[in-house]
């Protein structure tokens, strides 16, 4: 698989979408599915997110845009405990369910696709990676948003991050992310409607995304949710 990727241009992020970069789209319906099967977020309280969580072992990792195939290895380490090289509450080692199915050709195009970006927009050359990725559901009602940035704007204690790949939005509003630059001053806010994601250097920019809101599509259903990945990538 090579993918339709690109360096960084005025600030060291980039808004795109899957079918920009060249992903095989049929891969993702099939990984949709498991948010259905994902366990509540045991450290928010009031159940409004849903989570499990991988880390992988990315080796290897050369230039791919001039090469068809993939020559780095990615492997699933099974760790279960995650932890941020913050300031805030997040520094506190938590531990999350794994995601069922680590291996799922969705993740590891979407791990490759990560880790080619990375590459290609940090020097020195890098040859190793430590992802985690989140697998995260938003859940909202009528009288209960969703909050996934309840620190307010902040950083990942990453070196790069896809703040959020967005897979599916259903009876929402809101959730409009946006961008700082080292000062905090704002520098891009936007909506990620379904496919779309950030990437972005962690170490220079921070990021925050609004709560989520129940907005009335489907008088059947009293929820909404908005279901992504998100990815925190260390150069090892």
């Amino acid at each position: 698989m090579r993918f339709n990727i690109s360096r960084f241009f005025y600030y060291p992020y980039q808004k795109t979408n899957l079918q920009n970069c060249n992903f095989p789209m049929k891969l993702i319906q099939s990984f949709q599915k498991s948010f259905d099967n994902l366990p509540y977020d045991e450290y928010i309280p009031d159940k409004t997110r849903q989570r499990r969580y991988a880390n992988y072992l990315v080796q290897n990792i050369k230039d791919n845009n001039n090469n068809n195939n993939n020559k780095f290895s990615i492997k699933h380490t099974k760790k279960t405990k995650f932890e941020q090289n913050v300031e805030d509450s997040r520094k506190d080692e938590r531990i999350f369910q794994l995601i069922e199915n680590p291996y799922h050709p969705f993740l590891l195009n979407f791990i490759t696709l990560a880790s080619e970006l990375t590459y290609i927009n940090h020097y020195p050359p890098i040859k190793n990676l430590s992802i985690d990725v989140h697998q995260v559901r938003q859940m909202c009602y009528p009288e209960l948003d969703s909050h996934n940035s309840a620190e307010g704007i902040h950083q990942d204690g990453a070196d790069f991050i896809i703040s959020a790949c967005v897979l599916n939005r259903y009876n929402i509003q809101g959730g409009i992310s946006s961008i700082y630059d080292t000062n905090k001053l704002l520098i891009n806010e936007t909506l990620l409607h379904e496919n779309e994601f950030i990437f972005q250097d962690d170490k220079s920019l921070y990021h925050y995304v609004t709560p989520i809101e129940y907005f009335n599509e489907n008088d059947e259903d009293p929820f909404g949710y908005r279901d992504i990945i998100g990815l925190d990538i260390k150069i090892i």
